[in-house]
């Protein structure tokens, strides 16, 4: 045996001697911290089979890791939902002080890109005008690529959706649509949307086809707003 080994079993040994001391003179110990008798192996003779204590105990031990387990989860979550409610509350914010339509439609998908770490984000709006029709985030509403992307949104509801024909994802993103891996769609506004906003990511997992879409639904009912209002 090495003088290393020595040296960490007399230190163990040093340590165990510390605990027995401390517990012997403090006997009302586990009775302070009960708790930690659940993380206790203490075996009880009861020939070969267990005695319904140590059943019982190995139970809560069980229960014990799954309640921790699933604290663990929640807390996970909610610091998720807490980072993505500053995200969207400083996009929302840029929207909301926005007085001017160009101003807006360069400064929002900006923003959501910086907020969200998205490296494509675009908007169309569904326009007659054939004035503003020159901004490419103008849409013809009879353009058959607009009417493929506004009917996924038509009822309302943001759709991660990893199934674009080529051809729309093309309308959406043009020579950079090859990078894209998953996207969403968000419809701008309340009832029939104004427009969709989408977005998209090199990620195929980024927006999977179960991913809740609250905030995003969210976002887009206020931009849709202020989009609605700068359109006059």
């Amino acid at each position: 045996m090495t003088q290393k080994q020595n040296f960490d079993q007399t230190e163990n040994l040093q340590d165990e001697q510390r605990i027995i001391e401390y517990l012997r003179g403090h006997r009302d110990f586990l009775d302070r911290h009960p708790d930690l008798l659940v993380d206790m192996h203490v075996p009880h003779e009861s020939g070969s089979g267990l005695s319904l204590i140590e059943r019982q105990v190995d139970a809560l031990r069980e229960e014990n890791a799954a309640l921790r387990t699933k604290l663990r989860t929640l807390i996970e979550t909610a610091k998720r939902n807490e980072s993505l409610n500053q995200q969207l509350y400083k996009v929302l914010l840029m929207a909301i002080v926005q007085s001017d339509l160009d101003t807006a439609l360069e400064v929002l998908p900006d923003t959501i890109k910086e907020q969200f770490d998205l490296p494509l984000v675009v908007i169309r709006i569904a326009n007659d005008d054939r004035e503003m029709g020159a901004r490419i985030e103008m849409a013809d509403k009879s353009d058959i690529h607009y009417q493929q992307v506004h009917a996924r949104v038509a009822h309302g509801k943001s759709v991660c959706d990893d199934r674009l024909p080529t051809q729309v994802l093309k309308y959406l993103f043009a020579d950079q649509s090859e990078q894209v891996g998953s996207c969403v769609l968000v419809p701008l506004g309340f009832g029939d949307p104004l427009g969709v906003l989408a977005l998209a990511s090199s990620d195929e997992n980024r927006f999977r086809a179960d991913l809740g879409t609250l905030f995003l639904d969210r976002m887009g009912v206020v931009i849709g707003v202020v989009l609605k209002r700068l359109l006059g």
